[in-house]
């Protein structure tokens, strides 16, 4: 049955549409909100009929979803002008509260309370209550669905609530969000989403043009909805379904929930009687209910589907999250392992296993395999002959600073690595270290060029250090092949980080040039003063700004001999003066 066939059903439910478009509602919440009405007009009384057991309560839960969590608050509004019966309405409470609500007053000549809607705008209230240590909410909200006892027993009078069973008309009406239904959908083993009716607060064939308002429904129930009369089956056909459903899930043929699905379309079977002024439940309340329960099934499932897409978002951001933190942490080790490799060279050569069984802990270890070939392939390290193995052993031309990978996120005062030919003696990286996987696979650094090229004829001139990483992963290299690959490629440079990650430039051309060695830096500085001394603060600052740390430029300084440091006042140690030796008094007077 479509939608247009159920609402054009029966006048009043043309009735409750044509409301609907004529205030901007969505048809479905309205209707909903309009039978969970009728049902609260009715008497605790009027039951179902006991096909399986005893009679059954026509209590229910109606969950009002939107995804950005409105449009409950005029479907509520919307459905009293449609039925505009007087029920008392309260909002949600804890499940002592529930019970209060309906139990027995202590103070004489109080008027009891039978019927009630209990509304809940936001699913979130729900959760809280559910959450609190040694809360009976959840328990109690399900015995309360089913029209059972509420309430307990104290040993005191006073504190002591005993609500009685089917002695009170219970709707409970809650507006839910995708994402935050976990209150009830964490309790799927006790059957609480199957004893909800589902419905969407948005409508895609919502009119842009209202039409009128037209009358109310008619509120005046017949005499047998204030009473206890238990509703009858028309069709034969209704009792058949129930008795099958039921010996299924007796010999173990069908889940326990679907008994729960089955009460609650024979609940909105009924209140589509009611609310036509009937008795009994004819064979057309039973069609609509099936159509009702159908579109209940669709919001639920949606809302599973949101919520597991939510699940998979936050497993994704957590993962990159991660993937971002094992960068950071892997960069700190290559730069620790790196320092490690150079100081130990400062003393000699070594071969290659003295210089890894003194990196210690496994990780530094890992990162070793990855960056004393790329040393050895930017020339910071040379190869030499050893009496059984080769040895290895610093480039005495290179004067670079230890910042080496492109997701280096310092830009400003580094000094680049030597960019010269190696020697002779030094074999390509990807020749020398193979990662492939088996014949016919590209090198990590052949994978690399042609990723790097794919994205800069798909016009990209960007790209970032974690892109790599997921997309070389993805083709099975690892992090560390993939960071040498990127340190060799000639067009991919760091232009610092953002988000948590490198960003990287690849416009061909635009790799920024490496700056002079500090100590040719330092000499052509010291040949542009006029002075005989200067300031080290001054050196400093102009060596920053030539693209030099501190640390270079006064490692230049102590190997310069044409530098003397000297107090600048008294026997200061720390503020010092620099004077030029081999500045002649003419020149310091020119």
């Amino acid at each position: 049955m479509t939608d247009d066939e159920f609402f054009d059903a029966t006048p009043e439910l043309q009735t409750i549409r044509q409301w609907a478009h004529a205030r901007f509602a969505a048809k479905w919440a309205v209707f909903l909100a309009v039978l969970g009405r009728v049902l609260a007009s009715t008497g605790p009384g009027v039951q179902l009929p006991g096909v399986i057991g005893g009679p059954a309560s026509l209590n229910m839960i109606m969950a009002f979803v939107a995804p950005s969590g409105g449009g409950k608050g005029i479907t509520d509004r919307v459905a009293r002008e449609i039925w505009p019966s007087s029920i008392i309405e309260r909002p949600i409470g804890s499940g002592e509260g529930i019970a209060a609500l309906f139990a027995p007053p202590k103070k004489e000549g109080a008027e009891q309370i039978t019927r009630a809607i209990l509304h809940s705008p936001e699913i979130d209230t729900m959760a809280g209550l559910a959450s609190r240590q040694g809360n009976i909410f959840l328990a109690q909200l399900k015995s309360a669905v089913m029209g059972e006892m509420l309430g307990q027993s104290n040993a005191s009078d006073a504190t002591s609530r005993i609500v009685l069973p089917h002695s009170y008309r219970l709707i409970l009406s809650v507006g839910a969000q995708p994402g935050h239904c976990d209150v009830i959908f964490n309790d799927t083993s006790g059957g609480t989403p199957q004893r909800v009716v589902w419905v969407l607060t948005i409508d895609p064939d919502m009119p842009s043009v209202a039409p009128p308002d037209p009358e109310p429904l008619n509120t005046r129930l017949p005499s047998w909805a204030h009473t206890g009369t238990v509703m009858t089956y028309g069709p034969a056909e209704i009792r058949e379904q129930i008795i099958t459903a039921h010996l299924a899930r007796q010999r173990g043929e069908a889940s326990a929930l679907d008994g729960h699905r089955m009460l609650t379309r024979l609940k909105v079977a009924a209140g589509l009687a009611i609310l036509h002024h009937r008795s009994v439940i004819s064979d057309l309340d039973w069609r609509l209910s099936d159509t009702v329960m159908a579109v209940s099934d669709q919001t639920r499932d949606w809302i599973v589907e949101e919520a597991k897409r939510a699940a998979r978002a936050k497993v994704r951001e957590r993962a990159l999250s991660r993937a971002t933190f094992d960068e950071v942490i892997d960069d700190r080790h290559e730069k620790t392992v790196r320092g490690r490799i150079l100081r130990l060279l400062t003393t000699g050569p070594k071969s290659r296993s003295e210089l890894r069984r003194a990196m210690g802990k496994q990780h530094y270890r890992e990162a070793f395999d990855a960056v004393l070939p790329h040393l050895e392939k930017v020339s910071q390290v040379i190869v030499i002959d050893g009496e059984k193995a080769p040895h290895y052993k610093l480039n005495p031309e290179f004067t670079g600073e230890l910042e080496f990978t492109p997701e280096n996120t310092s830009s400003r005062g580094v000094n680049h690595e030597f960019t010269g030919e190696p020697g002779s003696n030094v074999t390509d990286l990807d020749s020398r270290r193979s990662y492939d996987d088996g014949p016919g696979k590209l090198t990590c650094a052949q994978w690399f060029n042609q990723w790097i090229a794919n994205l800069q004829n798909q016009g990209y001139t960007t790209t970032t250090s974690l892109a790599a990483m997921e997309a070389g992963m993805a083709a099975g290299y690892s992090k560390g092949n993939i960071r040498q690959a990127a340190s060799a490629h000639p067009e991919v440079h760091s232009l610092g980080r953002a988000g948590g990650t490198a960003q990287w430039s690849i416009t061909p051309g635009d790799r920024p040039r490496p700056p002079k060695p500090a100590p040719e830096w330092l000499d052509e500085w010291l040949d542009a003063q006029t002075g005989r001394t200067v300031l080290p603060s001054d050196a400093r600052q102009a060596g920053q700004l030539a693209g030099h740390p501190w640390e270079n430029v006064r490692k230049a300084a102590g190997q310069s001999s044409r530098i003397r440091s000297v107090p600048a006042h008294g026997n200061a140690k720390n503020d010092r003066i620099w004077v030029i030796t081999d500045i002649t008094d003419d020149q310091a007077g020119a």
